[in-house]
């Protein structure tokens, strides 16, 4: 049998949580000879070669890698996977997100009901157990109404092509999907949802000492969100980036209004996991990130478009 799908994976230092994925893609119910699993290391310093290494001389499926010798970013990591990609049908898969099962057969049989060329989607549900990641139930949250996603969702490689590839300025990442998938839908792609195709994303519970990284990558975000809004200004785009009063609202009712602050919210976060609640921790936590974002979003410098897309 041809190769049918390719599941893109990119990656950068995320070596043990990698091979959880990697092992989840193995174990397919999908015929090994019609699917292959192409990581784009994006010049990582960890254990990664070493795992993806040894999945390639253990798996049934074929796996293959590209490898950045200095970092490039992920929009340019994947695009590097989808060119070297045999399959007609691309589906993404970050590299902290677990397939199931029958998870690539789901999509398989979406492109296979639907020829002319679709954009398939399917549940993203958030499981904190990397041991057993699919004990987890789904809810009505986690059905998602985005066109297009990195993470679940899959597309002919042909209008992938067609509608230009990921844009590479996003660097190192953060927004690149949503404009890819504004230009596929341009193309006239039927969106449809396949309940039947969830992935599970590994989101461990936050640890002392990480707010200081998570606020980094907020910086991030948020640089790559002003070239998405300066490439789309409209109005759709300003609600996604949060560029609105609305947004800064219910940011500061999420943080009581100052009570909750990035000096005392890794303790509250520790008080809400030994009382049971570490639901009400993460909601914390998630309005002071938000909070960076929405400040460094609205920066009155803009910084430039070597800083604006996180380069040196």
């Amino acid at each position: 049998m041809t190769c049918a799908i390719s599941v893109i994976t990119a990656t950068r230092n995320r070596a043990r949580v990698l091979a959880r994925a990697i092992e989840a893609l193995e174990q397919q119910t999908l015929d090994a000879s019609r699917y292959e699993v192409v990581i784009a290391d994006d010049a990582s310093t960890d254990e990664t070669p070493s795992v993806v290494g040894a999945a390639t001389r253990r798996a049934r499926c074929a796996i293959r890698c590209w490898r950045a010798d200095r970092r490039a970013g992920v929009p340019a990591a994947r695009n590097a996977a989808i060119r070297a990609a045999r399959g007609a049908i691309v589906a993404f898969v970050d590299d902290d997100s677990f397939a199931p099962p029958g998870f690539l057969a789901a999509h398989l049989a979406a492109h296979d009901a639907h020829p002319a060329g679709i954009v398939c989607r399917g549940p993203v549900i958030v499981t904190r157990s990397l041991d057993r990641p699919f004990d987890v139930r789904g809810g009505v949250l986690d059905i998602s109404t985005a066109y297009f996603d990195t993470d679940n969702g899959s597309v002919r490689r042909a209008d992938v092509l067609r509608a230009g590839l990921f844009d590479e300025t996003f660097f190192p990442y953060g927004w690149e999907g949503l404009d890819l998938g504004l230009r596929l839908r341009r193309l006239g792609l039927r969106r449809v949802y396949r309940r039947d195709a969830p992935l599970y994303h590994y989101r461990p519970e936050a640890l002392r000492g990480t707010l200081e990284a998570m606020l980094a990558k907020e910086d991030e975000r948020a640089r790559t969100a002003r070239l998405f809004y300066a490439k789309h200004p409209t109005l759709e785009s300003r609600f996604a980036v949060q560029l609105t009063p609305l947004h800064l609202l219910l940011n500061a009712l999420q943080r009581g209004f100052g009570l909750v602050h990035a000096g005392n919210v890794e303790a509250l976060v520790d008080r809400s996991q030994r009382w049971g609640l570490p639901a009400l921790g993460r909601v914390l936590l998630t309005g002071i990130l938000n909070e960076r974002y929405l400040a460094r979003l609205r920066a009155p410098d803009g910084g430039g478009a070597a800083r604006a897309a996180g380069r040196p």
